[in-house]
């Protein structure tokens, strides 16, 4: 008569009952379940039951926050939803002032690109603004459903250390003469107006308080939060919503996803940078986005990997 095998308490965890959770969640274990999510789908890891967590960037959450302390695997968790929106056939943007929390990125030009300190970062979001209102436009002009609008490949924005960055680009907007477009004003347009035509954010942050970020309405743009290593204040601030504190996991790679209200114990995906690397390079997807764009002028690395495509191919 009952089944008490599914329901709303199906894959919640707790660090001190943790229910078949993977040792290490690796691309080898992981890689059916990821060939079975849509391309607007992230796959962020699994739950207690084995049961996989996703997020559409779609019709879900358009942007995603990781917030950890030092050492707590945001660039891991960051690199593996990168990874996948690029073997998707879209173009990742990585905002890194530390310079080295993504050096797979360094030879998947022109799929993948760089900003490496404040000046570069800021430019590359005042570049993201003017794409995005470029996009607007074109949606705003097409009469089929805005899903279907030709805006362009998707596009992820992995945004290392938001806080003390963002910091920085304040200081440095400061600078501009008036009337110039600002990187913060680029950024916020990015988070408020990306949804629909298909820019998203991946934050990194050791904690995203809403004084660092900018304000309440930058930090609840992130329609989906993971914490990792995590205190009680940050569970405070970011995950109120999702019920009543829980401890932070403390297994290598195990964090708490939080979107809609809920929050789920997830043994997040980790691709190491080799896994990453050859994971894009080897998406038909991938190679037909560089091909596309003047593959003669990229790295040796991309035109190996598109070697056969035929000519004309996007």
């Amino acid at each position: 008569m009952f089944d008490f095998t599914s329901g709303p308490y199906t894959g919640v965890g707790t660090p001190q009952q943790s229910i078949g959770f993977p040792a290490m969640l690796d691309l080898e274990s992981a890689r059916e379940m990821m060939a079975q999510v849509p391309e607007s789908t992230i796959f962020l890891g699994v739950d207690g039951s084995g049961q996989p967590i996703t997020v559409d960037l779609d019709s879900e959450s358009p942007h995603i926050l990781v917030n950890a302390s030092t050492g707590g695997g945001k660039s891991v968790t960051a690199r593996s939803v990168a990874a996948q929106v690029a073997a998707q056939g879209g173009l990742v943007v990585i905002l890194d002032r530390k310079q080295h929390s993504h050096r797979w990125a360094r030879d998947l030009k022109p799929n993948v690109s760089q900003a490496l300190s404040p000046a570069e970062i800021g430019n590359a979001l005042v570049q993201l603004g003017k794409e995005l209102h470029r996009r607007n436009a074109i949606v705003s002009k097409f009469r089929g459903p805005v899903e279907d609008a030709p805006v362009g490949p998707r596009i992820a924005v992995v945004f290392e250390e938001m806080n003390s960055t963002i910091r920085e680009l304040k200081d440095l907007d400061k600078r501009l003469p008036e009337g110039n477009y600002r990187s913060f004003d680029a950024f916020k347009d990015v988070l408020l107006m990306g949804r629909a035509v298909k820019i998203h954010v991946i934050g990194a942050a050791s904690l995203a308080t809403y004084r660092d970020m900018g304000g309440a309405p930058i930090v609840e743009s992130f329609g989906t939060k993971i914490l990792l290593r995590y205190s009680p204040q940050a569970w405070k601030w970011l995950a109120a919503d999702c019920g009543r504190p829980v401890s932070a996991p403390s297994e290598a790679g195990r964090g708490m996803t939080c979107y809609g209200g809920r929050a789920k114990e997830t043994q997040l995906l980790h691709m190491t940078e080799d896994e990453v690397t050859e994971y894009i390079l080897a998406s038909p997807k991938a190679q037909a986005l560089a091909h596309h764009m003047s593959i003669l002028r990229a790295p040796s690395i991309w035109r190996s990997a598109v070697r056969g495509l035929p000519r004309g191919r996007s």
